[in-house]
């Protein structure tokens, strides 16, 4: 079944890439490491790695999946949560802190095929996790738990993806806990397929596949 899920992916993504290189020859295409730094660069980093642990890192997530996560936000089918950017050093001290931006003001200012170049620049980043500290125990748990449950969309132990699953390994602790929250008090939308894993989670298990993401290695 699997199997099926991830080669009507790939089609579904030869087809997205097809109609951009499409669109390419017809139109001027947008510079999408631009439009990344223009909109993104603040909070996200210049590639995507994000250094605040209220953010996520985005470098390396396929095109399919930011495309769909901006649009979700462009249409509000998504909500975010208002973030502080981080003060520019030329800034005045009664300035520093005082701006807040979301990701549905900001995808709401990118058009379509602009939301396509930022979606293929990140594509072709790559996801540098950062050490954080974590429990051994829990994460040996929760490696289990996600080779049980979680292995067929979050492949490689949850260090890459197939087109509509985000990376997890690496990913901020922080920025997991509020996710995982949200996933439980059913705020965000989940496929199908992952509401019948996520529903057999205990807390215990929620908290030990956290673990395991943020670990720096993969557990043997």
């Amino acid at each position: 079944m699997f199997n099926l899920i991830r080669i009507i992916l790939k089609y579904h993504l030869v087809l997205f890439l097809f109609s951009f290189s499409f669109y390419a020859i017809a139109n001027e295409v947008p510079d999408g490491n631009k439009l990344f730094q223009k909109h993104c660069s603040e909070c996200h980093q210049k590639d995507g790695n994000s250094e605040d642990n209220n953010i996520p890192k985005i470098a390396g997530f396929s095109a399919i999946l930011t495309f769909d996560i901006l649009d979700q936000f462009k249409s509000d089918d998504r909500k975010s949560i208002p973030i502080k950017t981080k003060a520019n050093e030329d800034k005045d001290d009664e300035e520093k802190d005082s701006k807040e931006t979301d990701m549905n003001a900001i995808a709401k200012k990118l058009k379509t095929n602009e939301i396509e170049a930022i979606s293929l620049f990140l594509a072709n980043q790559t996801s540098k996790p950062k050490t954080q500290e974590y429990d051994q125990e829990l994460a040996t748990l929760g490696k289990q738990i996600h080779m049980d449950l979680c292995e067929n969309c979050h492949v490689e132990e949850g260090a890459s993806n197939i087109e509509d699953a985000p990376i997890l390994k690496g990913q901020w602790k922080n920025y997991l806990q509020r996710q995982f929250a949200e996933l439980s008090e059913i705020k965000r939308y989940m496929p199908k397929r992952m509401k019948k894993r996520f529903r057999k989670l205990s807390e215990n298990d929620k908290k030990a596949l956290i673990e395991f993401y943020i670990s720096p290695t993969i557990i043997k």
